[in-house]
């Protein structure tokens, strides 16, 4: 099956778990930056939980399927809708061959996370899917999503074909057809005002008194010159 961009959206990128074992050879461990939501999304297609999906940030893509898809969308809400209508998030969805999905304005966090049955047809290099942007590999060649882009996905699994089955009896002639289940509001990621937890290094005790007490009493602003490997921080006094 495969899925054409239409819009890219701001950054999005293929990303499973990570890319575990390589720093000591330079080599970021990369992977989702809510790795939760992807597990889940990929749990509700049917795949293994640490398969690859498109991490959508910001601003969504556009994609037209070209075969029907079970698909289910987890993390920030960014408006996701089929052919002009609203779809519900942290549920299976079946979309329709030739159908639109489009996301708009991030109501809550920053960052969803698309899972499709079967998973991406994308090569693992180094243990993973994840696509690592500074080294230029990974992922989908080993960058964001461009317009005009097409993304294979493999067969579905036993479990998928079932899921899928079962949501073809509600189809019709819908774009899509949503479960009624979904996964409980109560074990969701808090999006809005979320609580940062620092754990002291083996390098704490580099820093001097002034310094630790400074890190802890001030407020911070996360700079451009931030990835998946660290963020910079801006004193705002």
């Amino acid at each position: 099956m495969s899925i054409r961009v239409i819009r890219p959206g701001l950054l999005t990128t293929i990303q499973d778990l990570g890319r575990h074992g390589f720093q000591n050879q330079g080599v970021v461990v990369s992977g989702a930056m809510d790795p939760f939501s992807l597990r889940i999304a990929n749990l509700l297609v049917g795949n293994d939980e640490a398969e690859g999906t498109l991490e959508i940030t910001m601003i969504g893509p556009k994609l037209q399927f070209e075969e029907d898809s079970l698909i289910a969308i987890c993390g920030g809400n960014l408006s996701p809708d089929i052919d002009g209508k609203r779809i519900p998030a942290w549920r299976p969805v079946l979309i329709k061959k030739g159908c639109v999905l489009s996301f708009g304005s991030a109501k809550s966090g920053c960052r969803a996370y698309l899972a499709v049955a079967g998973g991406f047809d994308i090569p693992i290099i180094m243990g993973s899917r994840s696509t690592y942007l500074r080294a230029g590999f990974g992922g989908f060649h080993g960058r964001s999503l461009k317009k005009g882009d097409i993304l294979q996905t493999r067969p579905p699994s036993d479990l998928s074909i079932g899921k899928t089955r079962f949501l073809y009896k509600k189809l019709g002639s819908n774009p899509y057809a949503v479960s009624k289940w979904s996964v409980g509001s109560n074990i969701r990621p808090v999006y809005n005002n979320p609580l940062i937890r620092v754990t002291k290094g083996g390098e704490f005790d580099w820093f001097t008194e002034s310094g630790k007490e400074q890190f802890f009493s001030n407020e911070f602003q996360v700079t451009s010159q931030s990835d998946r490997m660290g963020y910079q921080l801006w004193d705002h006094n």
